[in-house]
C-alpha cells in the first residue's frame, strides 16, 4: 500500500544545528550579534518565548528572522569580560508543534574564559506540567525578590524535573523554581506556582551543588473573606481570597453564639467551605468568624430561613469503594457530605457487612457529626470480597431528609497473603537524618506509605508491580515534608528519588539502598 497523501506525519523534534559565535568561543567582540540556525522551520513566537538570556538585555534586544535562522540583535554592546549564556527552552516548537527534545544552551565569553560553575537538581513537577523554569540570583547586598528582580540565570527543566544549570560565575546563589506561564522570568503570585530551593548554594568551578524544589501555589496577598452567605436554615458558605483551612468556625446571631457543627471544603469552587449549623439562625443577619492558628476573620451575612431539602449522600469511605486493600482494616469509615442523624437499628433495618454471602458480626456507631464507624467483632480475612450495606432509613440529615439511595453499598477486596511482597532497605548518608521515606506506584503522584526513620525502612504487604522510593531529609523532625515558602521565606527540605524502579514480586523481599547525595550545606 502507498503512504497516505503528503507522506508520513512529521514527529521529528527540531534541533539547533549551528550558532554564531560558536559554542565555547572567547574574546567575542562586544558589538557581536548572535545567530541560531534550526534544522527546520519553527514556530517563531514559541522560540522567542522560550529564550532565556544571561545577562538579561531586557527590551534592548531585537529578533531578526531569515528562514530557519534567528539573529539576536543586541542594541547595546555586550558586557566586558562576561560569559554570555543563551538557552532555548524545551517548549520551543516547529510548525507541527513538535518540541525540542531538551533545552539547548549556548555559552561564549567576551573575556578570556568561560565560567564553569554548575548547579544540578530536580523539581517535583506540578501535575500536568511538562517542565518548569529554574532561576538563579547571584547574592549581593540585598536579597532577591522573585516578583520584581530579573534573575541572573534561568533555564527550563527536563520533562522528568531534572536540570543542570551551567556556565555560572563563581559566587553564592539563591534559586527558585517557577511555573513561568508568561516566560518573563518573574513570579506572578496570582497565577504561578513557585518553589524555594533547599539552600543557598556556593558555586565554585570544582564543585556541583545539588538542590531540589517542590513548587506550590503561594499567594502573598493578605487573607480575606470574599463572600459569606447562608444557603438554607442549616447550611452556610464562606469563600476566602486563597486556599486555606480554618481550624474553627463560629457564628453569632442575635447575640447567640454557636460553633459550626461541621465544615468541609467545597470542591466545586476555589477556597470555598460549607458550614453546617447545629441550630437554625434567628434575626435578619449574623456574623461568621473563621479561626486560624495566628489569625481570625469575620464577615456579616443575611440570615436565610429557606428549608433544607437536599438529601444526605455519601462523600467517601475507607476502604475506598471498589478498592483492593493490602492491609486488613480494623474498621470501616463511612463519610457523608453533611452532618447526619444515625437512626436506631432493628432486626429488619440495620447496617450489614458480608463476605461473599456470609454476614459478618459488627458494631456500627456515629463517630463524628458526618461519619459512621463500623467495627467487626472478628478480624477481617485475607483474599475475600466484602460488601457494606447502609439502609437509607437509618440516615437522616438535621432537617429530616432521608438518603436518596434505598441502599448505600460499598465493596472492597483483600489481597491473598501469598500475592504480596516487601521492600526493605536503608538510607546511607553522611547526614544525620531523620528521614521520611515514601513509597509510590510508578506513574502515581500519591504516596502509598510514608515511614519516619533514622536509617532503615520496610514496606510490607504490597501487590506485585513497579514502585519508586523518595527520601526526604526531615530537617525540623516534625515528621512532615516542609516544602518552603516565600513569605515568610523558608527553604524547602531536600529530597531525592531512588534512581531505579523497584519491582515487587509475590512472597519476595526487594532490598534497596538509597545513597543520599543531596548534601546540605552547613
Amino acid at each position: 500500500m502507498a503512504a497516505p497523501p503528503g507522506g508520513p506525519e512529521d514527529k521529528t523534534a527540531p534541533e539547533i544545528v549551528t550558532s554564531s559565535p560558536a559554542q565555547g568561543s572567547v574574546f567575542v567582540p562586544l558589538d557581536s550579534d548572535v545567530t541560531l540556525e534550526f534544522s527546520e522551520p519553527v514556530n517563531r513566537p514559541t522560540v522567542e518565548a522560550a529564550l532565556y538570556l544571561s545577562p538579561e538585555p531586557g527590551r534592548r534586544l531585537r529578533y531578526r528572522w531569515s528562514g530557519r535562522r534567528l539573529t539576536l540583535d543586541y542594541l547595546d554592546p555586550l558586557p566586558e569580560n562576561r560569559t554570555i549564556v543563551i538557552t532555548v527552552g524545551a517548549q520551543a516548537k516547529d510548525l507541527l508543534a513538535n518540541t525540542l527534545e531538551n533545552s539547548y544552551t549556548l555559552a561564549f565569553s567576551t573575556g578570556d574564559h568561560i565560567d564553569k560553575g554548575e548547579i544540578s537538581g530536580v523539581v517535583a513537577l506540578p501535575e500536568g506540567a511538562r517542565s518548569i523554569s529554574v532561576v538563579a540570583y547571584l547574592l549581593g547586598d540585598t536579597l532577591p525578590d522573585p516578583m520584581r528582580d530579573v534573575p541572573d540565570y534561568r533555564m527550563q527543566s527536563a520533562d522528568d524535573g531534572t536540570f543542570d544549570l551551567g556556565y555560572l560565575a563563581v559566587g553564592e546563589y539563591r534559586l527558585f523554581a517557577l511555573d513561568d506561564k508568561n516566560f518573563d522570568g518573574l513570579w506572578s503570585p496570582a497565577s504561578e506556582w513557585i518553589g524555594t530551593a533547599t539552600q543557598d548554594v556556593k558555586v565554585e568551578e570544582s564543585t556541583k551543588p545539588f538542590v531540589s524544589f517542590v513548587p506550590t501555589f503561594q499567594d502573598t496577598t493578605p487573607l480575606s473573606i470574599i463572600r459569606a452567605r447562608q444557603i438554607d436554615n442549616f447550611t452556610a458558605n464562606i469563600r476566602f481570597s486563597r486556599d486555606v483551612q480554618p481550624d474553627r468556625i463560629d457564628i453569632v446571631s442575635d447575640g447567640n453564639e454557636q460553633f459550626a457543627l461541621y465544615h468541609r471544603e467545597d470542591t466545586t469552587s476555589a477556597a470555598s467551605w460549607f458550614i453546617y449549623l447545629d441550630d437554625s439562625l434567628s434575626g435578619d443577619s449574623a456574623t461568621i468568624s473563621a479561626m486560624f492558628q495566628e489569625d481570625s476573620l469575620s464577615a456579616r451575612f443575611a440570615v436565610n430561613h429557606r428549608a433544607d431539602t437536599t438529601a444526605p449522600a455519601l462523600s467517601g469511605s475507607w476502604p475506598v469503594n471498589r478498592s483492593a486493600t493490602t492491609e486488613l482494616p480494623q474498621e470501616i469509615i463511612v463519610i457523608f457530605g453533611e452532618p447526619i442523624i444515625f437512626g436506631e437499628q432493628t432486626d429488619s433495618v440495620k447496617v450489614i457487612v458480608k463476605h461473599d454471602t456470609t454476614e459478618v458480626e459488627i458494631t456500627a456507631e456515629q463517630s463524628d457529626p458526618a461519619a459512621l464507624t463500623i467495627t467487626p467483632l472478628e478480624p477481617f480475612s485475607v483474599d475475600e470480597k466484602y460488601s457494606l450495606y447502609v439502609p437509607r432509613e437509618l440516615i437522616l440529615d438535621r432537617s429530616g431528609n432521608m438518603a436518596r439511595d434505598s441502599l448505600m453499598k460499598i465493596i472492597w477486596y483483600t489481597y491473598p497473603e501469598d500475592s504480596l511482597g516487601t521492600i526493605e532497605g536503608r538510607v546511607t548518608a553522611n547526614e544525620l537524618g531523620p528521614w521520611l521515606v515514601e513509597l509510590y506506584k510508578v506513574r502515581s503522584t500519591e504516596a502509598e506509605q510514608t515511614i519516619f526513620t533514622n536509617a532503615t525502612f520496610k514496606f510490607e504487604g504490597y501487590p506485585a508491580g513497579d514502585y519508586r522510593v523518595r527520601v526526604i531529609l526531615d530537617a525540623n523532625k516534625n515528621e512532615h515534608f516542609d516544602t518552603g515558602s516565600i513569605s515568610p521565606f523558608e527553604f524547602s527540605e531536600p529530597f531525592q528519588w531512588h534512581p531505579d524502579t523497584i519491582s515487587v514480586r509475590p512472597r519476595w523481599t526487594a532490598d534497596v539502598e538509597v545513597l543520599w547525595t543531596n548534601v546540605t550545606q552547613k
